[in-house]
C-alpha cells in the first residue's frame, strides 16, 4: 500500500496552489494544445493586422480562406481527439506513435512561418505584397500540410481497441 502510493506520488506533478496532484500530460495533449493554440494565435494576429489597417478587407477575407479550412482540419482532428479522450480514458495516457524533436520541430516552425508571413506583409507591405504571401502561404500549407496531415493522423487517430473490428 505503502508502494503504491510512492509509486503514485512519482508519476504526479503536485499543484502547490490546491495541494492536489495532476498527472502530466502526455506528448499527444501536449502536441495537441499547441496545435489549437497556435491556430488561433494566427487568426486573432490577422484580426490585429486587420483592425490596424495591415490588410483591406479583400485581403483579410481572402487571408481567412486560406486559414480557416486548415484550422478546421488541425482543430477537428484535435478536437475529435479530445472528446474522444474523455470517454476513452486510456488515449490520455497512450503516446501512440513517437513524439520526437522533429515533430515538434514542425508544428513550432509551420505556426512561426505562417506568422511570419502575415506579420511580414501586414508591418511591412512594401517587401512583401498581399499576391507574394498568399503565393508562399500556399506553397508552405501544400508542403507541410500534408506532412502535418500525416502527423496528426498518427498522432491522434485510434489505433481500434478490438471491440469494433478495427
Amino acid at each position: 500500500m505503502v508502494q503504491t502510493m510512492a509509486s503514485d506520488a512519482s508519476t504526479n506533478t503536485s499543484n502547490p496552489a490546491t495541494g492536489a496532484t495532476v498527472p502530466p500530460l502526455s506528448p499527444r495533449t501536449r502536441i495537441a494544445r499547441l496545435i489549437l493554440i497556435y491556430h488561433f494565435v494566427l487568426i486573432g494576429a490577422s484580426c490585429i493586422f486587420y483592425i490596424l489597417r495591415g490588410f483591406d478587407f479583400e485581403e483579410f477575407t481572402s487571408l481567412m480562406g486560406v486559414l480557416a479550412p486548415v484550422t478546421a482540419l488541425y482543430g477537428g482532428a484535435v478536437f475529435r481527439f479530445i472528446g474522444r479522450s474523455i470517454t476513452e480514458p486510456a488515449l490520455n495516457t497512450q503516446n501512440g506513435a513517437p513524439i520526437n524533436g522533429l515533430v515538434k520541430w514542425l508544428v513550432n516552425g509551420h505556426f512561426v512561418i505562417v506568422l511570419s508571413l502575415i506579420s511580414l506583409k501586414a508591418l511591412a507591405p512594401n517587401v512583401l505584397n498581399f499576391q507574394d504571401m498568399t503565393m508562399f502561404l500556399t506553397l508552405v500549407e501544400s508542403a507541410l500540410g500534408v506532412y502535418m496531415g500525416n502527423i496528426l493522423l498518427a498522432l491522434f487517430e485510434s489505433k481500434g481497441n478490438g471491440t469494433n473490428g478495427g
